[in-house]
């Protein structure tokens, strides 16, 4: 919610705006991309299915029965999604040579770290089988660790798991070369002001998580207050 709220703001100031998704669950609204903003979906399952065929395709006039065989068996391993989910992230990160390109599920810093051994894979099935590796792909971690390229927003609860887990996220980032240039805390008590005794108690147990989260991120923080009226579209 957080990302298509940024991606439509950028996109109403007169930018060129690609918000994408890798979740499932793909919170986004995307039916609304109109203007210059446009949306899509990164499906795992069909960038593995894409990018299995290309391989294929391409090892066909090269490889016997066998080992076109042997090379389907090992297509299908969970790498090649890796692999495959990769070369889309970076196709949408490439796009930011051009426009501003809203990504609401970052990788984690140990799907980052896996990063090398994915285009260790990839470049192997290129010696194998002529397929050529995008330089997307290749950029890709360089591009993700450029702070003037790439900024990357920890989205948390004032909640002591949400906030124990991004801080560990915060410090895999930090082992792969990238380091948040910000944390947002979400639907928080704090700022909304209700009145609801229960509701009150909760907001004054906020405030240990506001301290925390303000420890780890140096300073770099915000937060964002459920509102009372949910129903008016001005304050999704």
């Amino acid at each position: 919610t957080l990302a298509e709220r940024f991606a439509r703001e950028v996109a109403a100031a007169g930018a060129r705006v690609h918000l994408s998704t890798t979740d499932p669950a793909a919170h986004l609204d995307l039916e609304r991309g109109a203007g210059l903003l446009e949306v899509s979906r990164i499906d795992p399952a069909a960038e593995a299915g894409a990018y299995s065929a290309e391989v294929l395709r391409k090892a066909a006039g090269q490889l016997d029965a066998q080992g076109l065989a042997m090379l389907e068996e090992e297509l299908r391993s969970p790498c090649t999604e890796e692999i495959a989910v990769f070369r889309a992230f970076a196709d949408r990160v490439a796009e930011g040579e051009g426009k501003v390109v809203v990504l609401d599920t970052a990788p984690t810093g140990h799907t980052v770290l896996l990063l090398d051994a994915s285009l260790a894979y990839a470049r192997e099935m290129e010696r194998q089988t002529g397929a050529e590796l995008p330089e997307s792909a290749v950029r890709l971690l360089p591009r993700l660790r450029d702070g003037a390229f790439t900024a990357v927003f920890l989205v948390t609860l004032a909640e002591a798991t949400p906030v124990h887990e991004a801080g560990a996220l915060a410090e895999d980032l930090r082992r792969a070369g990238i380091e948040p240039r910000g944390w947002i805390l979400n639907q928080t008590l704090i700022g909304s002001g209700t009145q609801d005794p229960g509701l009150q108690l909760k907001t004054r147990l906020e405030q240990e998580f506001f301290l925390e989260v303000a420890r780890l991120s140096h300073g770099e923080w915000t937060f964002v207050p459920w509102f009372a009226g949910v129903d008016d579209p001005a304050n999704h």
